[in-house]
């Protein structure tokens, strides 16, 4: 199979190659834009977190194209995109007057093995006991979140429920034209 152009590194411009800091030692990481990860000087595992395989994201044929594996860490890649998201829309939540929540939902991010969920929140439930308040005011900025992506998930829900009747009346509506005006059709 000849190399789709997408992946054609011929064809990348000046930003397909870039620095990326180590988490542990802050050095810089040379990447491509298509490689996954690195071994650091200090032996630290980094990410490309702007790992871009272009079209391989929405292709049919990108296992076979970029491989399976490739396809599998942009996978990771983007749920760590996500989820590093969903962590700036959380700390959004946290008064400025309140920074031992942000430190915390900071931590309880960095503890969690996964990229399936922003944290553990039975992890959350362990502050309680050695401080109320801060359980209490993190409680509260997690509630605001949670409220917020609901609201955000169900203004999207909406719109695709909306642009799926408008598509389906369009449809319907060229059907009726075609019936009507046959000498238009193909």
């Amino acid at each position: 199979m000849a190399k789709c152009p997408g992946q054609d590194s011929q064809q990348w411009g000046f930003d397909a190659i870039f620095d990326v800091e180590c988490p542990k030692c802050h050095a810089q990481v040379e990447f491509f834009k298509d490689e996954v990860r690195h071994r650091c000087k200090c032996g630290e595992i980094v990410f490309n977190e702007r790992m871009d395989l272009g079209c391989a994201k929405w292709c049919p044929s990108a296992a076979t194209c970029v491989g399976p594996d490739a396809v599998a860490a942009l996978e990771v890649s983007e749920q760590r995109k996500n989820r590093r998201e969903q962590l700036r829309q959380l700390l959004e939540h946290v008064p400025e007057d309140q920074p031992e929540v942000a430190e915390l939902f900071k931590n309880l991010y960095s503890e969690y093995p996964g990229e399936d969920q922003l944290f553990d929140t039975n992890r959350l439930y362990t502050v309680q006991a050695r401080d109320e308040d801060l359980f209490q005011n993190a409680t509260r900025a997690f509630q605001g979140y949670l409220e917020d992506a609901k609201a955000v998930a169900e203004r999207e829900a909406l719109a695709r429920a909306r642009t799926e009747e408008m598509l389906q009346h369009d449809q319907r509506k060229k059907r009726v034209d075609a019936q009507q005006h046959p000498e238009n059709g193909a």
